[in-house]
Protein backbone atom coordinates (compact mmCIF):
# COMPACT_ATOMS: atom_id res chain seq x y z
CA UNK A 1 0.00 0.00 0.00
CA UNK A 2 1.39 3.60 -0.85
CA UNK A 3 -0.60 6.60 0.75
CA UNK A 4 -0.38 10.56 -0.56
CA UNK A 5 0.21 13.46 1.85
CA UNK A 6 0.24 17.02 0.19
CA UNK A 7 -0.87 20.23 1.64
CA UNK A 8 -3.51 22.28 1.44
CA UNK A 9 -2.16 24.73 -1.75
CA UNK A 10 -3.26 21.47 -3.38
CA UNK A 11 -7.26 22.95 -2.96
CA UNK A 12 -8.01 19.42 -3.36
CA UNK A 13 -12.13 19.01 -3.40
CA UNK A 14 -13.44 17.04 -0.21
CA UNK A 15 -14.74 14.16 -2.34
CA UNK A 16 -10.72 13.20 -3.88
CA UNK A 17 -9.59 13.51 -0.22
CA UNK A 18 -11.77 11.17 0.66
CA UNK A 19 -12.10 8.68 -2.59
CA UNK A 20 -8.77 8.37 -2.30
CA UNK A 21 -7.41 8.86 0.70
CA UNK A 22 -5.39 11.81 0.69
CA UNK A 23 -3.71 13.20 3.96
CA UNK A 24 -3.73 16.99 3.55
CA UNK A 25 -1.52 18.88 5.70
CA UNK A 26 -2.51 22.61 6.42
CA UNK A 27 -0.20 25.60 5.99
CA UNK A 28 -1.33 28.66 8.03
CA UNK A 29 -2.89 32.00 7.72
CA UNK A 30 -2.74 34.76 9.96
CA UNK A 31 -4.43 38.22 10.34
CA UNK A 32 -2.60 39.98 12.97
CA UNK A 33 -2.89 37.39 16.05
CA UNK A 34 -5.85 35.37 14.62
CA UNK A 35 -4.04 32.27 13.24
CA UNK A 36 -5.80 29.66 10.80
CA UNK A 37 -5.45 26.67 9.36
CA UNK A 38 -5.44 26.48 5.83
CA UNK A 39 -9.25 24.84 4.67
CA UNK A 40 -9.55 23.91 8.29
CA UNK A 41 -10.62 26.92 10.66
CA UNK A 42 -11.02 29.13 7.47
CA UNK A 43 -12.66 28.88 4.08
CA UNK A 44 -12.65 30.98 1.43
CA UNK A 45 -15.09 32.73 2.16
CA UNK A 46 -14.58 33.38 5.47
CA UNK A 47 -11.11 34.51 4.26
CA UNK A 48 -12.72 36.94 2.16
CA UNK A 49 -14.96 38.82 4.80
CA UNK A 50 -11.74 38.90 7.26
CA UNK A 51 -10.06 40.78 4.42
CA UNK A 52 -12.67 43.15 3.82
CA UNK A 53 -12.76 43.43 7.91
CA UNK A 54 -9.19 43.65 8.57
CA UNK A 55 -6.81 46.46 8.73
CA UNK A 56 -3.52 44.30 8.33
CA UNK A 57 -2.78 42.28 5.18
CA UNK A 58 -2.91 38.49 5.88
CA UNK A 59 0.08 36.31 6.24
CA UNK A 60 1.11 32.33 5.74
CA UNK A 61 3.26 30.18 7.06
CA UNK A 62 4.00 26.42 6.24
CA UNK A 63 3.33 23.31 8.39
CA UNK A 64 5.88 22.44 11.03
CA UNK A 65 8.19 19.43 11.37
CA UNK A 66 6.15 18.47 14.15
CA UNK A 67 2.85 18.02 11.85
CA UNK A 68 4.45 16.35 8.75
CA UNK A 69 6.17 14.14 11.85
CA UNK A 70 2.45 13.02 13.45
CA UNK A 71 0.76 12.89 9.37
CA UNK A 72 3.25 10.35 8.63
CA UNK A 73 3.20 8.52 12.10
CA UNK A 74 -0.56 8.50 12.13
CA UNK A 75 -0.19 6.95 8.64
CA UNK A 76 1.68 4.20 9.54
CA UNK A 77 -0.12 3.27 12.71
CA UNK A 78 -3.47 3.23 10.66
CA UNK A 79 -2.03 1.65 8.14
CA UNK A 80 0.89 -1.16 9.47
CA UNK A 81 1.02 -2.43 5.62
CA UNK A 82 2.41 1.08 4.10
CA UNK A 83 5.05 0.32 2.10
CA UNK A 84 5.59 4.14 1.38
CA UNK A 85 4.61 7.55 1.78
CA UNK A 86 4.36 10.04 -0.95
CA UNK A 87 4.26 13.50 0.43
CA UNK A 88 4.64 15.44 -2.55
CA UNK A 89 3.48 19.78 -2.30
CA UNK A 90 3.76 23.03 -3.18
CA UNK A 91 6.89 24.41 -5.20
CA UNK A 92 9.79 25.20 -2.71
CA UNK A 93 10.19 28.11 -4.94
CA UNK A 94 7.03 29.35 -3.30
CA UNK A 95 6.63 28.30 0.33
CA UNK A 96 9.39 26.25 2.73
CA UNK A 97 6.80 23.34 3.44
CA UNK A 98 9.39 20.78 1.54
CA UNK A 99 11.90 21.88 4.17
CA UNK A 100 9.70 20.85 6.55
CA UNK A 101 8.53 17.54 5.46
CA UNK A 102 11.95 16.65 4.55
CA UNK A 103 12.98 17.68 8.42
CA UNK A 104 10.37 15.28 9.31
CA UNK A 105 11.29 12.38 7.55
CA UNK A 106 14.51 12.83 8.39
CA UNK A 107 13.39 12.20 12.44
CA UNK A 108 10.93 9.44 11.55
CA UNK A 109 12.20 5.56 12.72
CA UNK A 110 10.81 5.05 9.18
CA UNK A 111 12.10 7.66 7.09
CA UNK A 112 13.52 5.12 4.20
CA UNK A 113 9.74 4.57 3.21
CA UNK A 114 8.74 8.50 3.24
CA UNK A 115 9.53 10.23 -0.32
CA UNK A 116 9.28 13.90 -0.41
CA UNK A 117 8.64 15.69 -3.57
CA UNK A 118 8.61 19.02 -4.94
CA UNK A 119 5.79 19.28 -7.09
CA UNK A 120 6.86 22.86 -8.42
CA UNK A 121 3.80 23.42 -8.63
CA UNK A 122 0.57 24.69 -6.65
CA UNK A 123 -3.07 25.14 -5.92
CA UNK A 124 -5.28 23.08 -8.58
CA UNK A 125 -2.17 22.41 -10.63
CA UNK A 126 -0.64 19.98 -7.36
CA UNK A 127 -4.52 18.58 -6.93
CA UNK A 128 -4.83 17.52 -10.67
CA UNK A 129 -0.79 15.34 -9.55
CA UNK A 130 -2.40 14.35 -6.17
CA UNK A 131 -4.90 12.79 -8.54
CA UNK A 132 -3.45 11.68 -11.13
CA UNK A 133 -0.48 9.81 -8.36
CA UNK A 134 -3.56 8.23 -6.65
CA UNK A 135 -5.15 6.65 -10.02
CA UNK A 136 -1.16 5.38 -10.73
CA UNK A 137 -1.27 3.92 -7.14
CA UNK A 138 -4.94 1.96 -8.09
CA UNK A 139 -3.28 0.56 -11.08
CA UNK A 140 0.02 -0.85 -9.45
CA UNK A 141 1.99 1.66 -9.84
CA UNK A 142 5.69 1.80 -7.61
CA UNK A 143 7.68 4.02 -5.99
CA UNK A 144 10.09 5.39 -8.73
CA UNK A 145 6.78 5.08 -11.47
CA UNK A 146 5.14 8.08 -9.23
CA UNK A 147 7.84 10.26 -8.56
CA UNK A 148 8.37 9.72 -12.28
CA UNK A 149 4.92 10.55 -13.03
CA UNK A 150 4.77 13.53 -10.90
CA UNK A 151 7.85 15.06 -12.84
CA UNK A 152 6.56 14.19 -16.32
CA UNK A 153 3.15 16.04 -15.30
CA UNK A 154 5.13 19.00 -13.98
CA UNK A 155 6.94 19.30 -17.37
CA UNK A 156 3.97 18.44 -19.42
CA UNK A 157 1.98 21.35 -17.15
CA UNK A 158 0.93 25.20 -18.74
CA UNK A 159 0.53 27.63 -15.81
CA UNK A 160 -1.57 30.83 -16.49
CA UNK A 161 -3.00 33.16 -14.53
CA UNK A 162 -4.25 37.07 -13.15
CA UNK A 163 -4.41 39.02 -10.18
CA UNK A 164 -6.68 42.58 -9.72
CA UNK A 165 -3.37 44.03 -8.04
CA UNK A 166 -0.16 43.23 -7.94
CA UNK A 167 -0.20 44.50 -4.04
CA UNK A 168 -0.67 40.85 -2.41
CA UNK A 169 2.11 39.10 -4.14
CA UNK A 170 4.60 42.16 -3.51
CA UNK A 171 3.52 42.26 0.09
CA UNK A 172 4.18 38.72 1.11
CA UNK A 173 7.21 38.56 -0.82
CA UNK A 174 6.19 36.70 -4.21
CA UNK A 175 6.20 38.73 -6.65
CA UNK A 176 9.40 37.93 -8.50
CA UNK A 177 10.41 39.54 -11.68
CA UNK A 178 6.77 41.41 -12.17
CA UNK A 179 7.97 43.49 -9.56
CA UNK A 180 9.43 45.76 -12.50
CA UNK A 181 5.19 46.55 -13.06
CA UNK A 182 4.61 47.75 -9.60
CA UNK A 183 4.39 51.38 -9.54
CA UNK A 184 3.20 51.69 -12.95
CA UNK A 185 0.81 54.62 -14.10
CA UNK A 186 -1.06 52.01 -16.26
CA UNK A 187 -4.04 50.37 -15.71
CA UNK A 188 -2.45 47.22 -16.05
CA UNK A 189 -3.77 43.65 -16.01
CA UNK A 190 -0.66 41.21 -15.77
CA UNK A 191 -0.85 37.67 -16.84
CA UNK A 192 1.56 35.68 -14.69
CA UNK A 193 2.53 32.05 -14.78
CA UNK A 194 4.29 29.31 -12.93
CA UNK A 195 8.27 28.63 -14.47
CA UNK A 196 10.29 26.49 -13.17
CA UNK A 197 8.74 26.85 -9.44
CA UNK A 198 8.61 30.18 -9.44
CA UNK A 199 5.79 33.26 -10.22
CA UNK A 200 6.81 35.01 -13.32
CA UNK A 201 5.44 37.93 -15.45
CA UNK A 202 4.65 36.77 -18.86
CA UNK A 203 2.65 40.11 -20.22
CA UNK A 204 0.18 43.05 -19.54
CA UNK A 205 -2.63 44.02 -21.58
CA UNK A 206 -5.06 47.14 -20.50
CA UNK A 207 -8.61 45.63 -20.08
CA UNK A 208 -10.69 42.74 -18.76
CA UNK A 209 -11.66 41.60 -21.96
CA UNK A 210 -8.65 41.51 -23.45
CA UNK A 211 -6.94 39.35 -20.56
CA UNK A 212 -9.79 37.11 -20.60
CA UNK A 213 -9.60 36.72 -24.12
CA UNK A 214 -5.58 36.35 -23.85
CA UNK A 215 -5.29 34.16 -21.33
CA UNK A 216 -7.26 31.03 -22.99
CA UNK A 217 -5.35 32.55 -26.37
CA UNK A 218 -2.52 31.28 -24.81
CA UNK A 219 -3.63 28.28 -23.29
CA UNK A 220 -4.55 27.30 -26.40
CA UNK A 221 -1.07 27.95 -27.72
CA UNK A 222 0.15 25.68 -25.59
CA UNK A 223 -2.21 22.22 -25.94
CA UNK A 224 -3.15 23.12 -29.55
CA UNK A 225 -5.27 19.72 -30.62
CA UNK A 226 -3.83 18.14 -28.12
CA UNK A 227 -5.63 16.23 -25.71
CA UNK A 228 -5.35 17.70 -22.09
CA UNK A 229 -6.89 18.03 -18.62
CA UNK A 230 -7.58 21.40 -17.18
CA UNK A 231 -8.27 22.71 -14.06
CA UNK A 232 -9.42 26.32 -13.58
CA UNK A 233 -9.03 28.44 -10.00
CA UNK A 234 -11.27 31.66 -8.92
CA UNK A 235 -11.65 33.39 -5.99
CA UNK A 236 -14.17 35.93 -5.04
CA UNK A 237 -15.34 35.69 -8.96
CA UNK A 238 -17.18 32.49 -9.71
CA UNK A 239 -19.24 33.56 -11.54
CA UNK A 240 -17.27 35.18 -14.66
CA UNK A 241 -14.80 32.53 -14.30
CA UNK A 242 -17.92 30.10 -14.87
CA UNK A 243 -18.09 32.04 -17.83
CA UNK A 244 -14.55 31.59 -18.76
CA UNK A 245 -14.69 27.85 -18.31
CA UNK A 246 -17.20 27.28 -20.83
CA UNK A 247 -15.23 29.45 -23.12
CA UNK A 248 -12.35 27.08 -22.27
CA UNK A 249 -14.57 24.13 -22.76
CA UNK A 250 -15.60 24.89 -26.24
CA UNK A 251 -12.20 25.91 -27.03
CA UNK A 252 -9.81 22.86 -26.04
CA UNK A 253 -9.66 18.90 -26.47
CA UNK A 254 -10.59 17.90 -22.57
CA UNK A 255 -10.21 14.73 -21.10
CA UNK A 256 -10.54 16.25 -17.70
CA UNK A 257 -12.03 19.13 -16.46
CA UNK A 258 -11.49 20.85 -12.83
CA UNK A 259 -12.87 24.26 -11.07
CA UNK A 260 -12.42 25.01 -8.18
CA UNK A 261 -11.06 27.90 -4.99
CA UNK A 262 -7.77 28.99 -4.50
CA UNK A 263 -6.55 28.00 -1.12
CA UNK A 264 -6.98 30.90 1.83
CA UNK A 265 -3.17 30.15 1.32
CA UNK A 266 -2.36 31.51 -2.18
CA UNK A 267 -5.25 33.53 -2.01
CA UNK A 268 -3.09 35.84 0.64
CA UNK A 269 -0.75 36.36 -2.00
CA UNK A 270 -3.26 36.93 -5.12
CA UNK A 271 -5.99 38.90 -3.22
CA UNK A 272 -9.40 39.31 -4.84
CA UNK A 273 -10.22 39.00 -8.15
CA UNK A 274 -7.53 36.04 -9.15
CA UNK A 275 -7.93 33.68 -11.30
CA UNK A 276 -6.23 31.10 -13.61
CA UNK A 277 -5.89 28.11 -15.70
CA UNK A 278 -3.97 25.49 -15.68
CA UNK A 279 -3.59 23.07 -18.15
CA UNK A 280 -1.76 19.59 -18.37
CA UNK A 281 -1.13 17.88 -21.99
CA UNK A 282 -1.62 13.71 -21.52
CA UNK A 283 1.56 12.02 -20.50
Amino acid sequence: MIKIVTDSTAALPKEYVEKYDVTVVPLKVAFGDEVYRDGVDITPEIFFKKVKESTVFPKTSQPSVEEFYQAYQNIFEKHPDTEAIISIHISAKLSGTVGSANAARELHPQKDKIFVVDSKLTELALGVVVIELAKAIEKGAKVDDLINLAEKLYLNSNTKFTVDTLEYLYRGGRIGAAQAWMGSILQIKPILELREGAIEPVERVRTKQKLRARIIELIKEYAGKDPVKIAVAYSDNYEEVLEISQEVKNTLNITDFYMGFFSCTILSHLGPGSWGIIAFKEV
